[in-house]
């Protein structure tokens, strides 16, 4: 199979499955409120998880401290200062860049 057929089947089976909890779940207002909540936490903690994993490990292997860390702090830090979720993808992907173009 082609890279193309791959990517168009999997951007249909997700959309399926997006489709299959709405079907299923219809506007969320019957779900007790716990699982509400539970259901509110799921993106930042695959979010989370994607950062950490990410930040700390390189092919299966512990990063080193560098580049990477730095700008994961400099995003927090714009994070917490700012509020702002475009302000802080900024601030991150720029500290990485101008780390990297440094050499760091």
């Amino acid at each position: 199979m082609t890279a193309f057929i791959v990517f168009t089947l999997a951007a249909i089976g997700t959309y399926l499955i997006r489709l299959s909890g709405i079907f299923f779940l219809g506007d969320g207002e019957k779900l007790p409120p716990r699982v509400r909540k539970a259901l509110s936490l799921v993106a930042p903690a695959a979010m989370a998880a994607i950062i950490a994993n990410a930040l700390f490990l390189d092919g299966g292997q512990w990063r080193d401290f560098g580049a990477w860390h730095i700008a994961a702090l400099v995003a927090v830090g714009v994070a917490l200062w700012k509020r702002s979720m475009g302000w802080t993808l900024v601030a991150g992907a720029g500290a990485f860049a101008a780390l990297l173009i440094a050499g760091l």
